[in-house]
């Protein structure tokens, strides 16, 4: 009886820990795959919000993250599109991703607030916009 009452206690101890061990806002709340691993990939922008509101389809960004730390960002607004090469990387806690132009030397920071194996959604706060939330699919 002991033994029933000592695992009990274990593995409410043990649930407990996973469910508040979260690096991301929206989770997941427990992954062995690293956030490297997850974020490698070709991810496509699914849905846009400026402070909470819905945006149609005006501004779309894709991003390809090489596991070299290399990558893509192809931007379409209002049909006119550019594709850059970029450099990438994660912050010390996996919690911002850098990125800049190949050749350039300032970052772009945004805050990573889901990452799974299928679903990334950033933040970044702008002067202009308020806080823009983009949410991506891996394609």
């Amino acid at each position: 009886m002991k033994k029933i009452f000592l695992l009990s206690i274990i593995a409410t101890l043990l649930l407990a820990g996973f469910n508040s061990c979260t690096t991301y806002d929206e989770g997941p709340g427990f992954t062995v795959l690293t956030a490297n691993a997850r974020i490698k990939g070709t991810w496509k922008q699914t849905e846009l919000y400026i402070n909470d509101n819905p945006q149609g389809d005006t501004y779309k960004i894709e991003f390809t993250f090489d596991s070299d730390g290399t990558g893509t960002r192809s931007v379409n607004i209002n049909g006119s599109s550019a594709t850059y090469d970029i450099d990438w990387q994660l912050n010390n806690d996996k919690t911002v991703i850098m990125f800049k132009n190949t050749g350039d030397s300032e970052w772009d920071e945004t805050t990573i607030i889901r990452l799974t194996n299928k679903e990334l959604w950033i933040e970044e706060i702008s002067v202009i916009f308020g806080t823009m939330q983009f949410r991506y699919e891996k394609v």
